[in-house]
């Protein structure tokens, strides 16, 4: 019999068998050689994992309490896999962390999750516990300020957006910044570049990254809703006019692969078991109307009202509230063909009343590691 060690495999094996190791066991064998640490930090192997991770999505939630203004820097992450109900009790990853008040939490790209608090923005690996604080930003006091989050593909780098709102000396106008950070998978730092926007607005929802493009609902410097895309590759900027007027209560989601908006006050679920969205044709550039009915939606939600998040990777919409006072928690799940109605409950989350975010399709990544 011929006695076969790790170190004698081919190396294409040997990514193989490490793109299964759950992450918290990818770190400590980086400590067993220096091979295997090079193996663990190399692209080829980040895209492997990243692949292997895609099977098995994670449902990720980010809780903060909002008891106080302001916000307090202290935030946790919960994530379990999101497929079905077994694996829900398993992969559990948690995280604490007192980097900087949740103002504003992107959606995750390729494992990764970008934060802003008061003036600083930090990248964040939850699965890995590893976080990368961007160089600070001067805002004026009382400024508003806007961060979005994409990946270039091409370049293999995420790109952060930055958008902060000037005043010029005395006077009441007010003027923009449009600022861009590259991060790369290298540690050397960089620096926030200022670009150019021919296309004045202010942002107004939060954003949805999809396909290389950044997308948010925003008003023109004339008071019109529109909602802006921004190519992370080439950082240009276009606007895609609206038939409806939007606020800050709007959101952004992925409609079975198209961009969505909906109104979150309107379109929750609650008694009325429906909501709206208008979903935007690709082909046409058209936004259509859609309406969607949960006619079995009732009482094992306890009376909870839920939102529509986006759809998922299995085609299904999911749903979550915002708060949690104190109570179970748990999302659902509606498959729009065959009508069925799925229940998660989700074990081990702090017992007190949060805000919570709650992202779908999160996955596990080596990025920062």
């Amino acid at each position: 019999m011929v006695n076969t060690s790790f170190e004698t495999l081919p190396r294409h094996m040997q990514m193989e068998i490490l793109s299964r190791v759950p992450l918290k066991f990818l770190m400590k064998f980086m400590c067993v050689s220096k091979k295997w640490a090079s193996i663990i930090r190399g692209e080829e192997f980040r895209e492997d994992y990243l692949f292997q991770s895609m099977k098995r999505p994670r449902v990720l939630f980010v809780i903060d309490h909002r008891e106080y203004l302001p916000i307090k820097p202290e935030a946790f992450f919960h994530s379990v896999y999101q497929e079905d109900q077994p694996l829900l009790l398993s992969g559990k990853q948690r995280m604490r962390t007192f980097e900087t008040p949740l103002v504003q939490v992107f959606q995750p790209i390729r494992g990764l999750i970008c934060q802003q608090g008061y003036g600083k923005i930090v990248i964040c690996n939850p699965g890995l516990k590893k976080f990368r604080s961007l160089p600070q930003i001067k805002v004026h006091k009382g400024a508003p300020m806007r961060t979005f989050f994409g990946y270039d593909e091409d370049k293999d780098v995420f790109k952060v957006l930055c958008i902060t709102w000037l005043r010029n000396g005395k006077r009441s106008e007010v003027s923009k910044e449009y600022l861009v950070y590259t991060m790369g998978s290298d540690e050397e730092s960089s620096s926030w570049r200022l670009i150019t926007c021919e296309h004045d607005h202010a942002p107004v929802t939060e954003g949805l990254f999809k396909g290389g493009v950044l997308y948010y609902g925003a008003k023109s410097n004339n008071g019109k809703s529109v909602v802006m895309s921004f190519n992370v590759n080439s950082e240009d900027f276009s606007v895609i006019e609206l038939e409806v007027e939007i606020s800050l209560y709007w959101r952004l989601v992925n409609y079975k692969g198209d961009i969505a908006l909906m109104n979150n006050i309107e379109d929750s679920l609650y008694h009325s078991r429906e909501f709206e969205m208008w979903v935007r044709n690709e082909v046409t550039g058209n936004w259509d109307r859609t309406s969607i009915k949960i006619s079995h939606w009732n009482g094992t939600f306890d009376g909870k009202t839920f939102y529509f998040k986006g759809t998922i990777g299995t085609k299904e919409l999911a749903f979550a509230p915002d708060y949690w006072f104190g109570e179970q928690h748990f999302v659902s799940y509606y498959d729009t063909e065959t009508k069925n109605l799925r229940r998660f409950d989700i074990e081990g989350m702090v017992d007190q009343d949060d805000f919570v975010r709650t992202f779908f399709d999160h996955v596990d990544s080596t990025w920062l590691i």
